[in-house]
């Protein structure tokens, strides 16, 4: 059996995982490299806080809706066809990115790249999972698990020399030359090969059920977080979180009684795979969610350029170059739910670290310590998390499997960065109170008007206000600054702290639900 599985086997197989390794990576880089360009865009485009977050979550909305409908379309038509209709699409997005010219524009062009980002994402499991086996897979896995966990964290390095070295729009057009070589590497060396085609259609009540939950959830979180006085009764905030409660039932409803279901329940009868779900949704709200507010905090409160911001996060980012193949080839012999348990308890003692280090004078040189603790989680948590999910299902369930871990990462981001964002501003107007409070020798009708002002324009604006000619030439403008930076700080770490409570649950729950690996495989 073992021979003739060999056999079976494209001779391109690893060619064809340098062409997925790279659509995923581009897909994947994109719901983070902005964050370093956020300040850029904020000035070239006069975009508001509330515009920068729909520049995030335009993308990672999109992209996490229509992961499961890209699974479905590569079951029924081909999954290297859809891989590939995705990459042209992303292709093209990009370029229009790139020359968008106000932040409406550039909001929808965002959710047109997203479009094919999710393909590349939501096949890309399936493909390796049909080009490889045995030993082989479990490699293959590891391999394009590092270069997800290197493209969420890498995307500040990359985006930061882009953004210094040319500009804002750099970091869509690099996607274009990389595209086009993507995609003949593509058509050239991934297979057609493909174990199982499914029958019926795409469930696009789902597909609209689904999106209209997800929609609901994070458009009703920042409206609160954009509107700090507002209760959570307010009907603009509780009617969307309501709504978002609604469509969730009507869409698990939808997926029990469907014909063809973009989401097959039935997988979650494994507990392995519910555990592989929970720690990706955790993954993707408690640490990718978490680098947006990390590119902004170390630009425009440590004073790093973005360049000087991506390299030093390149500190995290380096781990999963090196830990990912070893975690993909540990995941032959160990068992995934210990390992989980092990790279989440590492991600979140780096983010007590980082909290505990945070401080109005503290720069990498405090961090780097924390900085490593969260690389090598992060390094070396993707390989058993998608192996265990991949393990726990049948074949023919692969493509499903594949988007549904992809699905509730994206969504888990996409949650992650506004209820972070929630949470920080929220700190944030804590912390300004309290810091102004302390300063006596500032005249109170200078600290009543900015109060107001920085506390509409939120904790992204706080730092370019303060530091504004204006502010710069008075004799105060060094205890102001200061007051900014601790209030920052203080809602800075309270999202650490979340996160960081929330990683190591998803660890705990990863080693008592995943049985998958070692000798329970």
């Amino acid at each position: 059996m073992k021979n003739s599985e060999h056999k079976k086997q494209d001779p391109k197989r690893w060619l064809a995982l340098i062409a997925i390794s790279l659509g995923v990576f581009m897909a994947l880089i994109d719901t983070t490299v902005v964050n370093v360009a956020l300040p850029s865009i904020q000035t070239s485009l006069n975009a508001s806080y509330f515009d920068l977050q729909w520049v995030i979550s335009a993308y990672t909305i999109v992209f996490s809706v229509l992961l499961l409908v890209w699974a479905k379309l590569g079951d029924l038509y081909g999954r290297k066809l859809m891989f590939m209709i995705g990459l042209v699409i992303f292709t093209i997005g990009s370029g229009l990115d790139a020359i968008s010219t106000t932040i409406g524009m550039l909001h929808i062009f965002r959710a047109v790249q997203a479009i094919g980002g999710s393909a590349m994402m939501s096949l890309s499991f399936a493909l390796i999972g049909t080009s490889f086996n045995g030993k082989e897979r479990g490699i293959a896995l590891g391999i394009l698990s590092s270069i997800i966990g290197l493209s969420t964290a890498s995307g500040p390095l990359l985006g930061g020399w882009l953004v210094d070295t040319f500009s804002w729009q750099s970091i869509f057009t690099i996607n274009l030359p990389i595209g086009v070589i993507t995609i003949i590497m593509s058509w050239a060396f991934i297979s057609n090969q493909q174990t199982h085609h499914a029958t019926g259609s795409v469930d696009f009540i789902g597909m609209l059920l689904s999106a209209g939950t997800i929609f609901s959830l994070v458009f009703g979180l920042i409206q609160k977080e954009m509107h700090v006085s507002w209760s959570w009764s307010e009907f603009q905030v509780s009617g969307y979180l309501i709504a978002a409660i609604i469509l969730f039932v009507l869409f698990i409803w939808r997926q029990l009684t469907a014909t063809n279901p973009m989401m097959d329940l039935s997988m979650f009868k494994s507990t392995s795979f519910t555990g592989a779900v929970i720690v990706a949704f955790l993954l993707g709200a408690g640490l990718y969610g978490f680098f947006a507010y990390l590119s902004t905090f170390m630009q425009n409160y440590v004073g790093y350029t973005a360049w000087q911001t991506g390299l030093r996060q390149a500190t995290i980012s380096g781990f999963s170059l090196l830990l990912g193949p070893i975690a993909g080839m540990l995941t032959n012999r160990l068992r995934h739910g210990y390992m989980l348990a092990v790279s989440a308890l590492f991600i979140g003692v780096g983010l007590f670290t980082l909290s505990a280090l945070t401080n109005q004078t503290a720069t990498f040189a405090d961090f780097w310590p924390a900085f490593i603790l969260i690389g090598i989680g992060n390094g070396s948590i993707n390989p058993p998390m998608t192996t265990a999910a991949m393990s726990s299902v049948a074949p023919h369930q692969m493509g499903m499997a594949s988007g549904m871990i992809s699905t509730f990462m994206q969504v888990g981001v996409s949650f992650g960065v506004v209820f972070q964002g929630l949470k920080l501003a929220d700190g944030y107007q804590t912390g300004l109170t309290k810091q102004f409070d302390t300063l006596h020798n500032v005249p109170s009708t200078m600290i009543t008007n900015l109060h107001k002002i920085l506390a509409d324009a939120g904790p992204f604006s706080g730092h370019a206000i303060i530091t504004s000619k204006r502010i710069a030439t008075t004799p105060f403008a060094h205890d102001l600054q200061l007051a900014i930076r601790q209030a920052f700080d203080y809602g800075f770490v309270n999202i650490m702290r979340l996160d960081a409570i929330l990683l190591i649950m998803g660890g705990v729950l990863a080693a008592l639900l995943i049985k998958t690996g070692g000798n329970k495989a």
